[in-house]
């Protein structure tokens, strides 16, 4: 399935949520499509900006739970996205319909004739605008600026500042661990005086895969064979324990063999 990325921050998806939203109330209110071009600019008014709160409302509920998933499984794909959306859109569905029929609107359609030729036809039009935000958001992700990594060993002077995305892998090394990183594009190694254990309470987000290695799946290369990944400039072995974790998150192409001989 094709991997892309996902901003996970709830202010900026609050924004969009709110475009949408502002977005829906314009047209419902200026266009006044269907039925609603019988009422007056002051009716329209009162009564249809509930229909952007609901899908404001709506938006937001999608987010923690696009999050929960996101950090469940460590990756987000486009069978995810258009599920989220489908999601997203099940909520306005249902809430549209329901404030339709309410004492404010007393809507006449029935459920499947509101469907069809007043809510659909909206919401297809919508479409483009919730596509294109959940897209501006994925490259304000890829545009990030390289975020400074720091890893402190139990020494003072034990502190080593990368970008996060040049550390290839941290193993552990008797008393203390050695990291691997890209300085210039070349392998560089450095022994902090620490344990694995402790590094990846500092790193969560780096992925165990051994239990003397952590590493950053950003620099997964391919599969050597069922036992050894490669990163960029480096070789790493992987252990029976984590194998199926490692395969979920890097989806990797040996992934039906490396899941049969982990059982």
């Amino acid at each position: 399935m094709l991997p892309l990325k996902l901003n996970t921050s709830f202010q900026l998806h609050l924004i969009i949520a709110i475009m949408i939203s502002v977005w829906l109330v314009v047209f419902l209110v200026l266009i006044a499509p269907f039925d609603a071009g019988d009422l007056s600019f002051m009716i329209r008014l009162q009564i249809l900006p509930p229909y952007g709160l609901i899908s404001l409302i709506s938006y937001l509920a999608i987010v923690p739970l696009q999050n929960f998933v996101f950090k469940k499984s460590k990756k987000w794909t486009v069978f995810l996205e258009v599920l989220i959306i489908v999601v997203y859109n099940l909520l306005v569905w249902l809430g549209s319909y329901m404030y339709y029929k309410t004492d404010i609107i007393n809507g006449l359609y029935s459920f499947s004739k509101f469907t069809l030729e007043v809510y659909y036809p909206i919401f297809f039009i919508l479409l483009p605008i919730i596509v294109f935000g959940r897209w501006y958001l994925t490259k304000r992700v890829e545009n990030q600026p390289n975020k400074e990594l720091v890893l402190i060993g139990e020494n003072k002077y034990d502190i080593l500042k990368i970008n996060s995305c040049d550390l290839l892998c941290i193993s552990s090394a008797d008393n203390y661990v050695e990291v691997s990183y890209l300085l210039n594009n070349e392998l560089q190694k450095k022994l902090l005086r620490n344990t694995l254990k402790n590094i990846h309470t500092q790193k969560p987000d780096l992925l165990k895969v051994h239990r003397s290695h952590i590493i950053n799946p950003l620099h997964f290369k391919e599969w050597i064979n069922s036992n050894t990944i490669q990163l960029s400039h480096m070789q790493v072995p992987i252990s029976k324990n984590y194998k199926k974790d490692i395969v979920a998150i890097l989806d990797s192409p040996l992934k039906t063999m490396s899941l049969s001989q982990t059982q």
